[in-house]
């Protein structure tokens, strides 16, 4: 193939081959051309054209045909997707306590009478220079409540004050629970204990025997007045009681005393509580529960407790017991006994202050008896027969 190049003054006459195209093109300066054109504007892209495909020609390497058959066709892949930003970092809580001091820095009721609440104050003082916000307040069982924190702010060097209480309890022994507060931008919370130790004026410690798998059938516990003030142990129902280093007829009542027990004679079946008597104000009848003695099913009804212990009771006189039924919505058919020692009735039933049903029980000793008074409760709900158990003593 030839190319010829036209001027205005005629034909070029040389004739340029394939190979030597590129070279004469580019030996070929447009100011040495004297107004050069090709015969019609619209060659020159296509002889360009021709001169570029000629030069990449030559460069391109050599293909084996059979090579080129032989050799697998590669799809080419796709390009990958664009990343996705990542998404703005949340702002990470610190690991340290929050910057809040409770005064006081746990809420201890001490002695607490049966079924009567605990209740305080404590004052959340912020120790830092930034405000802080309570985002949290968490206690850890329904026995207490607080003033509603949540979404306060204290601003630095301030306080928040709130009321704490613990909710009162039929049973003898302490009572523990905690309140977590949370703090905005803090992981960790500020913890404070809440105890009490539900008590009469006189107190047994360690307030159980741990007689499981008939261990620890002897031992000795202590029985002492809260308040220190003296007083006498005058009869006990349960098991063999001796009191150490005592002389009844001649020594002055005490604050405390070391009483050893035996209970080795009731082989397996062993009594649930060791009863004593004292002549304490407000602690006519003081027990010990024996943990390993058959425990009594739990009742098909709900109540707060099956037994409850209403103290002295004036010979000749009549004193109410009070149980309370958690389940709503039930009615109270009959109570009845079957001690000889006492003879009970219905006196009311009432909607209890933390809902459910309250039941009145009257208990009058029969003439003549003295000392601890156990007696047996049928209590019989809607149909249904749930035992029941009052304890007291009888002094002139």
């Amino acid at each position: 193939m030839a190319i010829r190049i036209y001027s205005e003054q005629g034909w070029n006459r040389d004739r340029y081959t394939l190979s030597s195209a590129n070279a004469c093109f580019n030996s070929y300066r447009i100011s040495q051309m004297p107004s050069l054109y090709l015969q019609t504007t619209a060659i020159l892209p296509v002889f360009l054209g021709i001169i570029v495909s000629l030069a990449l020609a030559q460069e391109a390497p050599q293909v084996d045909p059979a090579a080129a058959r032989s050799r697998p066709v590669q799809t080419p892949a796709r390009p990958a997707p664009p990343a996705r930003p990542a998404p703005p970092a949340r702002p990470r809580a610190s690991e340290s306590l929050p910057p809040l001091v409770a005064e006081p820095t746990s809420m201890d009721f001490g002695f607490l009478p049966p079924n009567t609440p605990g209740e305080g104050t404590i004052l959340l003082r912020n120790t830092s220079d930034a405000p802080v916000t309570i985002k949290i307040v968490q206690p850890s069982c329904k026995c207490t409540t607080m003033t509603d924190l949540i979404g306060k702010h204290i601003a630095p060097g301030a306080t928040a004050e709130f009321q704490i209480k613990l909710d009162g309890a039929p049973a003898m022994g302490m009572r523990r629970s905690s309140v977590k507060i949370f703090v905005e931008g803090f992981a960790n919370p500020l913890e404070l204990v809440v105890k009490g130790e539900v008590s009469l004026p006189v107190r047994i410690v360690p307030p159980y025997i741990n007689a499981v798998e008939q261990k620890n059938l002897t031992g000795q516990f202590i029985v002492e007045s809260i308040d220190g003030k003296p007083f006498r142990i005058l009869s006990s129902t349960g098991a063999p009681l001796s009191i150490q280093g005592l002389d009844a007829a001649h020594d002055q009542p005490r604050s405390s005393y070391i009483v050893g027990y035996d209970v080795t004679s009731f082989g397996e079946d062993l009594p649930s509580y060791i009863l004593l008597e004292t002549d304490s104000p407000g602690a006519g009848v003081v027990e010990q529960r024996v943990r390993g003695a058959k425990i009594p099913k739990k009742p098909i009804i709900g109540m707060t407790d099956t037994r409850c212990n209403i103290g002295l009771i004036p010979a000749t006189t009549s004193k109410n017991a009070v149980f309370t039924i958690t389940n709503s919505g039930l009615a109270v058919d009959s109570v009845s006994t079957t001690s000889t020692d006492a003879t009970i009735k219905l006196a009311a039933t009432e909607p209890a202050k933390g809902g459910g049903l309250s039941v009145i029980i009257t208990v009058t000793p029969r003439d003549g008896v003295m000392g601890i008074l156990r007696v047996p409760v049928d209590l019989t709900v809607n149909g249904r027969m749930v035992p029941l158990e009052i304890i007291a003593n009888v002094r002139p």
